[in-house]
């Protein structure tokens, strides 16, 4: 009885080992390795139809996700995705990330749903050739975009995106991994599942397409205003052709071309020291013209100056700077009365007498002078000598009658 009850250990006992080996066998696949490859998200940046795209850049950072365990009914888990640091400054060094990079070449489109706007599209890439993956799994990042620096642009509400890397066999060759990456809003379980498939002895991986939280990229939107200044001349003894000149200084300007639409001719001056129109622009047809603010443009201070000549009823704007500019405007009023701001008997076109104004928030900002020259016209010297004049003449008058009585008595 003895005998019979060690053979039927012994059979158990060698069923067990045989059972956890193949148990073994059929988790300890070995897969052939892969890296990450690259893969790409957009920039949308949705700018006034009427602008030029400024020249500004996006910058985003990279980092491991946070790990989420098996979820219902054998939903994969979620592994952090795995990094490579410099072994002295600790900084990641894989996986890397780009930034979106616009300028006035930076190609646009109409948006469908706003006439008013157009968009530029630029990519940022997302470089993890540097990581390399051995096991299945869905292994996440977390992509972050910087706050922007510059004034009016409005950044995308949700700065954080989640980059699912689902690394699983190929279906064709399931001993050979396949990456597949993926982009979502909200941090999530992995909508996948797995099951074991006793046959091959390999887990089999099934996506749901249920995700309503995936994400192609960011948006980012541009907020502008114009600022219009204008000219008029009053007085009896005004010269009203005169140009006056204006000195414009703009600051926490974002680098760009800016167009300059005018009404006269003779009106944009390039030089900051010139004081005729030796560097004026002139372009009576189309009356525009362009600045340009950048690095080099502007002073240590990052203020840019530019001089307009500008004569009664004349106006000049500058379309679409950002919204959080500041200005301030001066000009050189020679020998006439200078009054800020202009009255247009209180039509709907009065101008502002606020010369200096920071972060300008308005849809449209007026400026301007009124330049004034008077005097007294001498035409009182007319009148004072007329009743001499007609005297002088009456008694020449009365004098050549009577000496030419005289005369004819003689004869």
């Amino acid at each position: 009885m003895k005998r019979n009850v060690s053979k039927i250990l012994a059979i158990v006992i060698a069923l067990a080992l045989a059972l956890s080996i193949a148990a073994i066998s059929a988790f300890a696949v070995e897969y052939t390795a892969v890296n990450g490859g690259q893969t790409s998200f957009n920039k949308e940046f949705v700018v006034p139809a009427t602008a030029n795209v400024p020249d500004v850049d996006f910058e985003f950072t990279i980092n491991p996700g946070t790990a989420v365990p098996l979820g219902p009914d054998n939903e994969v888990e979620i592994l952090a995705g795995p990094v490579v640091t410099d072994d002295t400054t600790g900084e990641i060094t894989a996986p890397t990330i780009g930034k979106a990079e616009f300028d006035g070449n930076s190609s646009t489109t109409a948006d469908a749903n706003d006439s008013t706007k157009k968009i530029a599209v630029d990519g940022v890439t997302v470089d993890l050739t540097g990581i390399t993956f051995t096991q299945p799994g869905v292994y996440r990042y977390v992509i972050t975009e910087q706050p922007n620096e510059y004034n009016g642009i409005k950044d995308d509400e949700n700065a954080v995106r989640y980059l699912d890397l689902f690394v699983f066999p190929d279906e064709q060759n399931p001993s050979v991994l396949k990456v597949t990456p993926s982009m979502r809003t909200v941090d999530q379980n992995s909508n996948f599942k797995k099951t074991y498939n006793e046959t091959t002895g390999l887990w089999e991986y099934t996506y749901e397409e249920d995700i309503t939280d995936k994400s192609d990229g960011y948006k980012n939107e541009l907020e502008t205003v114009d600022l219009e200044l204008s000219k008029k001349i009053t007085g009896n003894q005004a010269d009203m052709t005169k140009k006056f000149k204006y000195t414009l200084v703009l600051e926490d300007v974002n680098p760009g071309t800016y167009k300059v639409e005018v009404t006269g001719t003779n009106v944009v001056v390039t030089d900051a020291t010139s004081e005729d129109y030796s560097n004026v622009q002139a372009d009576a047809e189309t009356g525009a013209y362009t600045i340009t603010i950048n690095e080099t443009t502007v002073d240590t201070e990052g203020k840019y100056t530019c001089y307009f000549y500008l004569t009664n009823g004349e106006k000049v704007t500058v379309k679409d700077l950002n919204k959080g500019y500041a200005y301030t405007v001066s000009e050189a009023a020679e020998d006439y009365v200078s009054t800020q701001g202009i009255d247009n008997e209180g039509t709907e076109n009065d101008y502002l007498d606020d010369l200096t104004n920071s972060n300008v928030i308005a849809p449209l900002t007026k400026v301007g002078f009124t330049n004034t020259r008077t005097g007294v016209i001498p035409t009182g010297v007319i009148i004072t000598v007329a009743p001499f004049a007609i005297g002088i003449l009456v008694f020449g008058a009365i004098m050549l009658y009577v000496v030419n009585r005289r005369r004819r008595a003689v004869y």
